[in-house]
């Protein structure tokens, strides 16, 4: 019968798919799918990306200050989508997925590689050249995870990977564009460092009257005059080009307490600009909820490119012209280790993924998200169940015979823990290994009952011993538990024993101790060669500090360059309580540039005991930073190490520590000779105010009923950088253009 239709298909063809029209009004070369609402067909594509730029600091998108008059000129001219949303809160994560359309981060969790098929593969596969202007710092947080990316530069076959200043960038991307052949059309990627932590001031772009932003702010001015540089470059060698303006993640200035990015799903850190520009766009603002990994899906479609089926991304085409439906509210999703979201209309629900517990915001009404919709709890539901439905597509393609409920579970989905039970019933025992091992990881109390009959009836001993490790971190009966914990401490592989470790010194059995030591040394130490999560870490972390582990001292202390585990090592190793690890901490403490990183530092240095000249000398610079770590007073204030009263010259800062909850009416400061200044109370714990230059022998009273402490500190300039590293970016940094 194969041969009949074969046969059948010479004598009689199908007509071909792409049949024109029979009166010739559309031409091979203008022809359009149906559903397509876009046609790049032949055009260039400029895609710039700005590391860490938040939306809400770009001008065009409401910010006061003029930061980004190049991006502002785009926007004009094109589409500007109010809530983009990266997925992931993280360099190498969001580029990442921008790059392959999908949602990487989850992907990785459940075991896959790096070498899903990119951006620059896809196009170079249809006629494209492609090249790429980058830093190394892309690949920079769990570079681990993505060695074929950074090997191969993410599929473009031309690129200089290398941090480069502003003018030095600008002249490569201009001899490039001089030099490229037309012979086809090109995708350009460049993605600008700046304004990325630790912030600089750009001596042709400062702002004044912000500390918090002022340097944040600069840098995003300079970020956004090299954006119109690359665009009038492009213009000029190849107009007509697309033009798509984005950035890999925003950045939180103390919004919810917290500094930089990565932590949270807030607006702050999640949502960034999008702008596209190209030709027959006629200008407009989006407002419905979309994703950068979206872009990819877009140029597809409006490339008339088939869609491969992993894909996560939708094509944006129907809202770049306005043809979207009336109804549509959009769609986003970004997640970190702990948090997840999701975007629909004005709707923010933000879940923490660990406990299950989620939270709905109206962004229409309560932008900060500060204030809980709490009389929703049909909308809730609707976005719990839309959530737990992303998180079930997520490696569908790519693990097709994981069960859906372990794939959840696997990505921390705390939700997924009852769909999981009835996979301890699972004929095949490689999918109850799973299941138990994914009940230790999720720690869920509901899973206990099943964790038991696990326990008493399975016939596969690793099932066993996985049940009771889980039991023991749920606090079930260590004198019932210990020896099946022991046994895998002892003989089981590397994994059951650092789990058994970690089980045992979570309760306070410190049996497991060397297995912890051993677990940090291959996978958290310099040159690590089985590097593990942040998520693993902080867990072997506070096990150790639980045991009291002194022997993991020395390693901890080789830690304390990875910036990524700094504060946490720091917080063990003050809860260790050894003094060897005094030194190494105070020698980053009086050096660090990272804001987020002084309070854990501070806090593990008095811990230690900490009280010398050099500890209280740093603690008042940081006070007197443009962008002060308030939160040092308080931890002075409690070690006794706020001065009686501080005098000096030249520009000070007073700091008055008042009770939390209970701020007096006012707190008032006498200057000599004299001068009062008036601070009016709020319920923040320190209140800070500027003082002029003071006389020699001048004092400052304070007085209000809940005034615990006060300092006058001189004003201080931010650490300085390090001088810049030569680097090479090797063989794909060639000057020749391929």
């Amino acid at each position: 019968l194969g041969r009949a239709v074969r046969l059948a298909a010479v004598l009689a063809p199908p007509p071909p798919l792409d049949d024109e029209a029979s009166d010739g009004t559309v031409t091979a070369a203008a022809k359009v799918s149906a559903d397509r609402t876009l046609d790049w067909t032949g055009r260039d594509i400029v895609l710039v990306t700005i590391d860490a730029l938040r939306a809400d600091h770009v001008s065009s998108y409401g910010y006061a200050r003029t930061t980004t008059p190049s991006i502002d000129a785009l926007a004009a001219r094109g589409v500007r989508f109010t809530h983009a949303y990266c997925p992931t809160p993280h360099t190498s994560y969001s580029v990442a997925s921008m790059m392959t359309g999908k949602y990487v981060r989850p992907l990785l969790a459940m075991g896959a590689k790096d070498d899903a098929e990119t951006w620059p593969l896809l196009l170079r596969r249809y006629g494209y050249r492609t090249a790429a202007f980058y830093p190394p710092a892309v690949f920079f947080i769990d570079a681990h995870k993505f060695p074929t990316m950074q090997r191969e530069g993410l599929g473009f076959e031309y690129r200089k990977e290398e941090f480069a200043d502003e003018e030095r960038r600008r002249a490569q991307i201009e001899r490039y564009l001089a030099q490229a052949p037309r012979d086809k059309p090109l995708f350009l990627w460049v993605h600008l460092f700046e304004p990325h932590e630790p912030y600089e001031e750009h001596p042709a772009h400062v702002f004044r009257g912000d500390e918090t932003s002022d340097a944040y702010d600069s840098e995003i001015a300079a970020a956004d005059a090299l954006v119109g540089d690359v665009v009038r470059l492009v213009e000029a060698r190849r107009p007509g080009a697309v033009t798509i303006v984005s950035a890999d993640h925003g950045e939180e200035l103390g919004d919810h307490g917290g500094r930089y990015h990565g932590t949270t799903v807030y607006e702050e850190q999640v949502r960034v600009p999008l702008v596209v520009v190209a030709p027959g766009l006629a200008p407009r603002v989006v407002t419905a909820p979309v994703q950068t990994i979206d872009l990819l899906p877009t140029t597809l479609a409006a490339l008339d490119v088939p869609r491969p089926a992993r894909l996560r991304g939708r094509d944006l085409g129907p809202l770049l012209v306005g043809k979207a439906a009336p109804d549509d509210e959009g769609l986003a999703f970004a997640e970190t280790d702990e948090q997840t979201l999701v975007a629909r209309g004005s709707d923010r629900l933000v879940c923490a993924r660990k406990i299950g517990a989620c939270t709905l915001f109206d962004v229409a009404k309560d932008p900060g998200q500060r204030s809980p919709v709490t009389d929703r709890p049909a909308r809730v539901a609707e976005l719990r169940r839309l959530t737990a439905a992303i998180e079930r597509e997520n490696g569908k393609v790519e693990f097709a015979g994981l069960p859906e409920a372990l794939r959840r579970g696997l990505q921390g989905d705390r939700d997924a823990a009852e769909d999981v039970l009835p996979l301890f019933d699972d004929s095949r025992v490689d999918i109850r290994r799973a299941a138990a091992r994914c009940a230790f990881r999720l720690r869920a109390p509901e899973m206990t009952p099943q964790l038991r009959r696990a326990l008493a009836k399975d016939e596969d001993a690793e099932v066993r011993e996985w049940s009771a490790l889980a039991l023991v971190r749920l606090g079930e009966p260590l004198d019932e538990l210990g020896p099946l914990a022991a046994t895998a401490l002892e003989g089981g592989d590397a994994a059951r024993r650092t789990a058994a470790a970690l089980a045992l010194a979570e309760r306070g059995d410190a049996r497991g101790e060397p297995s912890l030591v051993a677990r940090w040394d291959e996978a958290f130490t310099p040159g690590a060669t089985a590097p593990g999560e942040i998520d693993e870490a902080r867990e072997i972390l506070a096990a150790l500090a639980t045991v009291k582990a002194r022997s993991a001292v020395p390693s901890l202390v080789r830690s304390i360059g990875d910036v990524r585990l700094r504060p946490f090592v720091v917080g063990a190793l003050g809860a260790l309580g050894d003094p060897r690890a005094r030194e190494p901490i105070l020698a980053a403490f009086v050096a660090e540039r990272y804001v987020h990183m002084r309070a854990p530092e501070a806090r593990a240095l008095v811990a230690l005991g900490e009280k010398g000249a050099v500890f209280r000398a740093a603690l008042a610079r940081f006070l007197g930073t443009p962008d002060p770590t308030v939160e040092l007073l308080a931890i002075a204030h409690e070690a006794g190490l706020v001065p009686a009263g501080t005098t000096g010259e030249g520009p000070s800062r007073l700091l008055v520590l008042v009770q939390r909850g209970t701020p007096p009416d006012a707190v008032a400061a006498t200057l000599e000779p004299g001068e009062r200044l008036a601070l009016t109370a709020s319920a923040e714990d320190v209140l800070v105010a500027e003082i002029p230059a003071l006389v020699a022998g001048a004092r400052v009273a304070v007085t209000g009923e809940a005034v615990r402490a006060r300092w006058v500190v001189r004003r201080a300039p931010e650490v300085p950088p390090p001088p810049p590293q030569a680097w090479d970016g090797g063989a794909s940094s060639a000057d020749d253009i391929p």
